[in-house]
């Protein structure tokens, strides 16, 4: 019987690391990405403000732009290591279940090999989602930063 309910939350495991690997992509890395891009967009409107009516251009807002863009492309690379670290947890699951109670010493290499990769990946994603933050965070506060001092 207690085999049966450790098994059962194993296939529940497995089943929600499967759904991760298409959430990953609905998290709060939407709002990083939107809230970049927005910023992208005030910083090359601005620039285009500047060289329109002829005024000083300063780098300030073009390292804005810059670090914006770096927090959506460091952003992109989490979710393409955030999907591999939820299919690797998928594939350890999978193994777990088709080994069943008794486990070979194969069957454990294999399984720890997945669950190594899977942490591996967690890892960086969780690295990457925290740097694409902070990118963010530093590129408004250089647009802000900007706008105070301009106007």
């Amino acid at each position: 019987m207690e085999n049966n309910l450790k098994m059962d939350r194993l296939r529940d495991r497995q089943n929600h690391s499967w759904d991760g690997m298409f959430y990953s992509g609905q998290r709060l890395d939407l709002l990083i990405v939107s809230i970049s891009g927005a910023g992208i967009y005030v910083c090359l409107e601005t620039l285009k403000y500047i060289n329109d009516n002829h005024l000083y251009s300063s780098s300030l807002i073009k390292w804005a732009g810059g670090i914006l863009l770096l927090s959506i492309i460091s952003n992109f690379i989490s979710q393409f290591l955030g999907h591999k670290s939820n299919l690797y947890d998928y594939l350890m699951c999978e193994a777990k279940l088709d080994a069943g109670d008794k486990i070979s010493k194969k069957e454990q290499s294999e399984i720890d090999k997945y669950n190594y990769q899977s942490d591996c990946y967690d890892k960086a994603t969780t690295i990457l989602n925290y740097i694409s933050a902070i990118f963010m965070s530093i590129g408004l506060t250089l647009l802000m930063s900007y706008f105070l001092i301009t106007f």
